[in-house]
Formats: C-alpha cells, structure tokens, sequence
C-alpha cells in the first residue's frame, strides 16, 4: 500500500479535474442550464456544453493516444446532466451533480492509473488503519452526537428565551460548520485560525449584547458557541494525541 500512495499520477487527477471546472462554470452560459431545464434532451446547448467538456477533457488528459478517458467522461457528463435537467434546480441537485462529476473523475483517473489495484484494496487500507478510523470516529462524533449533547446541555437557557423565531435548522448547520472548521484546525496544528474565528463571532454578536431586547438570545448564542469550540477543540487534542 505504500507503493500505492507514493505512485499516484495526482498531476493526471487535477488536470481532469480543471477541465471539468472550466467546462462546466467558465465555458457555461446561465442559459443553457435553463435551456436544458426546459427542452432536456432536445436542447441543443445540452450538446455543445457537452462537447467542450469532452475537449477540454482531451485537452487537459495529455493522453492524446488514449480516447478511453474523456470518451468515458464525456458520456458520464451527458447522462448527469441529462439526470439533472429533469429534477428541480435548488442546492441539493447542485451538489449531487458535482458530487457525481468528481466521483465519475475520480473513477476513471483510478481505473487508468491503477488498473491491477483493486478497490477493496483501498477501502481496506482506509478502515485497516487505525489512525484513519480515529479521524473519522472524531468527524462523527462532533457533527451529530455532540450537536445533540449540546442541545440537551443548554435546553434551559433556551427555555428561557421563550419562541425566538429564526431561520430553520440554521443554528445547528452553524454549529456543525464551525466545530468541523475547529477541528480540522487542530488536526493541522493551526491554532491561530480557531481564534481568528472566536473574534469574529463574537464581534458580531456584540451589539447584539449591549442591546437589553436581544441580550438574551445573543447570550445563549455565545454560550452554545463556547462550549461547541470547547468539545471540538478537547477533541481535536485527544485525536492528535492518540494518532501520535
């Protein structure tokens, strides 16, 4: 596995991958997407906008010898397309798109690049590793249980605040973000980057505080904040320290 991870044509991977981002955002007009969201597979820029990943594809490649990849993807990329043109356009399909984009990418770069290495043999070097298992256990641990534990932790001061209406799941996606983001900077020895966040959180909940109609609630943010920046960084610290 070793040899695995130090023989990989990453240079073959980017360059796939800045074709597709160049094909798909700068070479991309609004209105073909809306042309394609209304006529599918009769639109004729579904095609075009086709063609010029395939191109660039080719381009980016180097394998100029080889039609195997960007026939592959210019195909993945019409049938995702296709698939999208016929589902609602909101972040969710937007995501799932790139998602499949960069995964069908990644599929074909590996299947060039390794042909003799088996996918199990990856997933089992991944899951074998304990160190792997370690991270992945911590990125659980701070997305959903302790998001739960922090709720039952401070229900009673958001008891007190009584129906404070506010966008829908969006203080929990906050906090979510922002224990990733902490963690993450811990694992990579950058402290620095976690108070840089702490001072513009609490910069923007300043007023808020000073303010007597929304002390309250700018409190209760805070102290949800603070112990969603402890739990991550205790985590992060204990991640570090059995890795090491």
């Amino acid at each position: 596995m070793n040899e695995f991870l130090t023989d990989i044509d990453l240079s073959l991977l980017l360059r796939l991958l800045t074709a597709h981002l160049l094909g798909d955002f700068l070479f991309q007009r609004s209105g073909w997407i809306s042309e394609r969201q209304n006529l599918h597979f009769k639109a004729p820029t579904l095609y075009l906008h086709v063609l010029i990943i395939g191109l660039l594809t080719y381009l980016f490649s180097g394998q100029y010898q080889n039609f195997r990849i960007p026939l592959a993807l210019t195909a993945a990329h019409f049938l995702t397309d296709l698939w999208k043109s016929y589902r609602t356009d909101n972040i969710f399909i937007f995501l799932s798109d790139q998602l499949i984009h960069f995964a069908t990418i990644v599929i074909a770069w590996y299947f060039y690049v390794f042909p003799d290495i088996r996918p199990g043999d990856i997933i089992a070097y991944l899951f074998n590793n304990p160190k792997h298992l370690i991270i992945i256990v911590a990125y659980i641990f701070i997305i959903w249980p302790s998001g739960y534990m922090i709720s039952k932790f401070t229900k009673h001061w958001q008891d007190q605040l009584g129906d404070v209406k506010g966008l829908q799941d969006a203080g929990r996606w906050i906090g979510i973000f922002e224990r990733v983001l902490i963690l993450t900077f811990v694992l990579v020895n950058q402290y620095a980057a976690i108070g840089f966040l702490i001072a513009a959180k609490s910069v923007l909940r300043f007023g808020d505080v000073k303010n007597p109609d929304n002390r309250k609630s700018a409190e209760f943010i805070l102290i949800g904040t603070m112990i969603s920046f402890i739990v991550a960084i205790l985590t992060g610290i204990a991640v570090n320290h059995f890795i090491r």
